[in-house]
Order: structure tokens, then sequence, then C-alpha cells
């Protein structure tokens, strides 16, 4: 039997710390860029609209002051936006003579707002007018624009209290709900749910899949993810490469990293025979590690990717308004699934990935490479969860701790759908993303995350193993 040669093992592991060291001294030379640079895109979005319909205004006349100054109308679409050259504090109105008198004034206290903008943010800034407000009455006092919050969740390459959250859904007070706008409400929360689970599932299979192989639950997958999205940040935003290079290359290096990790912490852990539960302490500790490594380059501020906030596709009567980077993320989202779905029916290393989840000895009995395996899985998941953090940066804006925030949600979908089943893991992403979104119809939107959780709970109740998981004989 032919002996490995243990330069072999010497190259590899070079080549791992050499991958390491580049993607290092990259973030290195550009963090004194990515610290300060503030993005073409910083603006401020007046958005004028009326309460319970969501109806938008056109033709209001909204002024800024501050260190810089002007006065705009809003379009079709209710928005106005001001380009902004450097960050600063900033009061918005709303000329209220311009308002149509037969869709009311902002409430009290609303108008004008004032907002801050901290580092490179593209904020909303909301002007909700209704018929049971005078007018007049909102010009009491400047209050504080409730997307003033620099930490407050931000989305749509915005920042903004009523702007949509990482989850899709909108963070504005509830509307009430009428038989009249009942289904105006419900459909543009089916549609981002289901776009923001098909970019949970993107992460959701990749670590489905590494439990599958390996049975490693990874608490540092949620850290792939933010990679990726803060290596398009990097090439689209620091460094001004184009999305349709800068995204590729970031899902390149996605992969690279997954590589890495393997080849310098995984893999010399399982030759040692560490078990399962120390090794999930290892993940607990990585992800760690890496939340401050991206926050010593990146800064702890919220970073924006180059994005229109102009909606590309529009139903007006469900009330649905994408922008074109969402429909994008939706297809490319798709596309990916069944790619890999293809590969895991249609392909050698797809069976052997089967095989190895499987029965891992016997797979390695039959004369699968289990190693050579379980490195292609760590590199698909780290191109999948770099993918995912790609155009979660596009959906919302990113943070050093994004990966982090949705990490609950990714192992939700993978327990749902069924441990280790990559099917199972987008059934519980879609599922997930429609929950959490359709849910805020009827209760708050801080409770946003019980439903699904409590839908999760009654179904693993009826199926322990999830939806699409196995039975397994205990004992």
């Amino acid at each position: 039997m032919a002996t490995a040669s243990p330069f072999g093992a010497l190259r590899r592991r070079l080549l791992a710390v050499g991958l390491l060291a580049a993607t290092l001294t990259g973030l290195a030379a550009a963090a004194p860029a990515a610290m300060a640079e503030t993005t073409a895109d910083q603006s401020i979005i007046a958005w004028v609209r009326v309460q319970g319909t969501n109806e938008n205004l056109a033709g209001v006349s909204v002024a800024i002051e501050g260190d810089s100054s002007a006065t705009l109308t809003t379009g079709a679409d209710g928005r106005a936006v001001f380009p902004l050259d450097e960050p600063g504090s900033f009061t918005i109105t709303v000329d209220e003579d311009t308002l149509p008198a037969d869709k009311g004034y902002p409430a009290a206290g609303q108008n004008p707002k004032e907002v801050t903008i901290v580092g490179s943010q593209n904020q909303i800034v909301n002007f909700i007018v209704s018929t049971a407000n005078a007018k007049g009455t909102g010009a009491t006092a400047p209050v504080p624009s409730d997307s003033a919050a620099p930490t407050s969740p931000a989305t749509e390459g915005t920042t903004g209290n009523d702007a949509t959250n990482p989850d899709g859904t909108s963070n504005a007070a509830n509307q009430p709900v009428s038989a009249d706008t009942f289904w105006i409400i419900f459909w543009p929360k089916v549609v981002t749910g289901l776009i923001f689970g098909l970019l949970i599932a993107l992460a959701a299979i990749g670590a489905s899949l590494i439990y599958g192989v390996t049975g490693l639950n990874n608490f540092a997958h949620g850290e792939l993810v933010t990679f990726g999205a803060l290596m398009a940040y990097l090439l689209s935003g620091v460094f001004g490469l184009p999305a349709l290079l800068a995204i590729p290359l970031a899902v390149i290096l996605g992969g690279a990293f997954g590589y890495v990790q393997d080849g310098l912490l995984w893999k010399p852990l399982r030759k040692k025979g560490i078990q399962l539960i120390p090794l999930m302490i290892v993940t607990i500790g990585l992800s760690l590690a890496l939340r401050y490594v991206y926050v010593f380059f990146f800064g702890a501020d919220r970073l924006s990717l180059p994005n229109s906030t102009a909606p590309y596709f529009t139903v007006d009567a469900l009330g649905i308004s994408l922008k074109f980077t969402d429909i994008v993320g939706a297809v490319v989202g798709i596309v990916c699934i069944v790619g890999v779905a293809l590969v895991l029916t249609k392909t050698k290393i797809g069976k052997a990935m089967r095989a190895v989840s499987d029965n891992r000895a016997l797979a390695s009995a039959s004369g699968i490479n289990v190693e050579r395996v379980i490195r292609v899985v760590w590199v698909l998941s780290g191109a999948l969860a770099a993918l995912a953090g790609v155009y979660i940066g596009y959906y919302q804006s990113l943070r050093w701790d994004t990966g982090a925030s949705i990490l609950l949600l990714i192992f939700a979908a993978i327990t749902l759908g069924g441990l280790g089943s990559a099917y199972g893991a987008l059934v519980g992403s879609l599922i997930i993303g429609l929950m959490m979104n359709i849910s805020t119809v009827w209760i708050p939107e801080n409770l946003k995350y019980v439903a699904p959780l409590i839908l999760m709970i009654i179904i693993l109740l009826v199926r322990p193993q999830g939806i699409l998981g196995r039975k397994e004989r205990i004992g």
C-alpha cells in the first residue's frame, strides 16, 4: 500500500498558511481606506407616505438643513434623495402646504425630524401622514428621527427604523389591519419572506452539509457569512470593482476561507481524535475571535454596499416593491440551490458526500477518500455562506456581526428541515423566512422571532427528526 509523502502534507499546510496570510494582508492594507471612506451612495432619503395604506405621496416639498442644505420634491415612489458629501447632523422638514389635504399631515412632533449620519450610510427618514392629524401639529419641535441611531438594524442598503429588518420585515409601527388593507400588507411580507428565506437557505445548506459529513455543529458558520459580506464591501465599496466582478471574487475568497479553516484547524483536530463536544466549543471560540478580527479591521459602524434604492419591480395593486438586487439575489439563490441539488445527485463527488454522510466508516472502506470529501464540503460551505453574506449585504447594511445575528435562524432552519439534510435546510429556511414576516401582520414586530420558533417546536414534537430528516435508533 502506498504511503503518503510527508512533503505533500507539508505543501498543503503551507498553501493554507499562504492563503490565510494573503487574506489578512489584504485586510490590513485596505483597513485604513475602509475605516475612512464615505461611499458615493451616502444619502438621506425622505419617504412620505400615508398611514394604513402605505400610499406614496409624490410632489411633496422636502427641505434638508445642516452641513449642507437643499430642497427637493418627492417622486412617484414618495421619496426625495439627498446625496451627502460627508457625515453630520441634519434637520429634515416636510412642507405641509404641499401635502394633499385629503391625505392628512404628520403626527405631533414628527415634522421636522433630526438625523445624524455616522460613517457610510444611506438613511431613510419616514414621514407618515394621516387624516387624524391636523395641519401644523407636527411642527412642535424637531425630534430625533426613528432612523437616527446608527446601531439600529438597517436594510435595503439603508438604515432606519421604518425600513426593513435583516429578515425583510418592516420595522415601522404596526399599521392598522382592516379588510381593505390586509392583502396590501400581507403580500409584500410573503415576497420579502421568500427572498430572505432563500438567502438563509444558502447559508443553512452549507452548515447542514458540514454537519452531515462531520457531525459538527459549527457555531462559527455565521462568521463565514460575515466574511463574504465584508469581502464584497472591500472589493466593491473600497476598491471600486463592479458588482459583476466583486461578487464572484467574494464567493471565491469565501471558499478559500473554508479551505483554510479545514486545513489549519479542523483536519489537525480530527487527526487527534478530538470528540464533537470539544470541537463544538472550539467553534464558539473561533466565532468570537473572528468577530473581533472583523471589528478591528472594519470598525463597529454599519457599512453599505453600493446599491440603488430605487424600485425596479412593483405591483401597486399588491403593494409589492422590489429593488434590482432583491430580484437578482432571489434568482441567483434559486440557481445555486438547484446547482447544489444537481451536484449532490448527479456527480461523483456529490454521491461521495451523501455516502460519507450516511456511513463514514463504510464509505472509507468502499475506497472513498473521506478527508477529500470533507475538504470539498468545507470549500462549498464557505462559498455558499459567502454568497449569502454578499446578498444580505445588498439586502440590508452590514456589520462585523452580521452573520452572528442570523446564526439562530440558520440553526432553526437546519433543525426544522432535518439535521444533515440539504433539502431539509432549504425547506426549513423558507418556512422560517415566511413565518417571521407573515406573523407580523398579527403580532408586534419585536416578537417576530417567536412565531417561527414556536412552529419549529410544534413540528419537532410531532416529527422529532424534522420535516425531511431520518429516524435514528438510539441505544
